[in-house]
């Protein structure tokens, strides 16, 4: 079992440390039944998305911006850390795998896999040095972090493609042993829908692993009371490290998925692009990883549908936001699992 206690402090009372956890578990991200019950919400919610979203890329572009809210979730729901750069490594995961595929290999697992790492490492020099900071002043690094990361990427022509992005990403292939299958959003997107749920379903198991391991259950206590946490005997910096790599791993992950969709990778402002995946978070609920899910269904579903009547749709988008964080601040996750359980509760109750 991995030591998450600093030198010279295995010797901190146990109680302390039980209580802490114990804090984490009474406060925890979501109610007990429901933790292991997300993934079935999630097999749900793809279905319904491919039998009822028309368009195909719409689709499969939920399911990967839902995995990439779940991720930047661990940071804001479960860590009590708001990162306003989560773009970056979701961006820059895009150009990895796409880079790969045009020049090194057609391969979805080897595109995957270093859009995934590479995007760990980064994450691992960011929240090095981000982490050294709390509340604002964190979230203002991520900030910083990523508009670098624009503007290198808007600079590095030749790589990047610079201000026209990375164009001619090749169709990738995924090898399963006894079969090849070609990885095409346009021709055959029920294909493209299926692969990409596996694999959001997979690492979604993961991340409720994560949450539910003993240094999942210690980042829910540093969120309650980091200085508390930190007096038990927990190195919380370490705690929130990996959470902060665990996070960007997925965005990238995201990103690569992202690619090879489109056979593009674009260059947007950051700042937009991780104020998006945020409000996901927000929309869909801080106090579960379903719940993100539940956020990009909601907002590209407006954003489709609002963008063909009006330009100016962001605004709507941008009222029933803070309409919505008005009237239910836990999110549609908040709504369905504590605000309309107690309505249904005082409605018996009245009878």
């Amino acid at each position: 079992m991995t030591d998450l206690s600093p030198a010279g402090a295995k010797d901190a009372p146990v109680t302390d440390a039980a209580a802490a956890v114990t804090l984490a578990r009474a406060t925890g991200s979501a109610p007990a039944r429901w933790t292991w019950g997300q993934i079935g919400l999630l097999v749900v919610l793809a279905v319904v998305v491919l039998f009822t979203v028309p368009n195909p890329s719409l689709a499969i572009g939920m399911l990967i911006f839902g995995l990439w809210a779940a991720g930047l979730n661990l940071l804001v729901g479960y860590g009590g850390l708001v990162s306003f750069g989560h773009a970056l490594p979701f961006a820059y995961g895009g150009y990895a795998a796409g880079l790969v595929l045009k020049n090194v290999t057609t391969s979805a697992w080897v595109a995957l896999f270093v859009a995934t790492v590479s995007m760990a490492l980064l994450s691992a020099l960011i929240g090095a040095v981000c982490l050294r900071r709390t509340e604002v002043y964190f979230s203002m690094l991520t900030l910083a972090f990523a508009q670098l990361g624009f503007f290198i990427a808007l600079q590095w022509n030749d790589v990047t493609g610079g201000d026209d992005g990375l164009a001619g990403v090749p169709v990738s292939t995924l090898e399963l042993g006894f079969t090849t299958l070609e990885l095409n959003g346009l021709r055959d997107p029920l294909t493209f829908f299926l692969v990409t749920a596996v694999i959001v379903l997979l690492t979604f198991a993961a991340l409720i692993l994560f949450t539910e391991s003993p240094m999942g259950r210690v980042l829910q206590a540093i969120r309650e009371s980091e200085e508390r946490a930190r007096g038990c005997g927990y190195n919380t910096r370490l705690v929130q490290l990996v959470t902060f790599i665990i996070a960007g791993a997925v965005a990238g992950l995201a990103g690569g998925l992202f690619a090879m969709l489109n056979n593009f990778v674009g260059l947007q402002p950051y700042w937009l692009l991780s104020g998006v995946v945020l409000i996901m978070v927000i929309l869909g609920g801080r106090s579960s990883l379903f719940g993100p899910f539940l956020g990009a269904v909601l907002y590209l579903m407006l954003e489709s549908t609002l963008s063909r009547y009006t330009d100016s749709w962001q605004f709507f988008v941008g009222a029933i936001f803070v309409i919505c964080v008005l009237l239910f601040p836990q999110g549609l996750w908040g709504l369905l699992t504590t605000t309309v359980p107690h309505l249904l509760r005082r409605t018996r109750g009245a009878r």
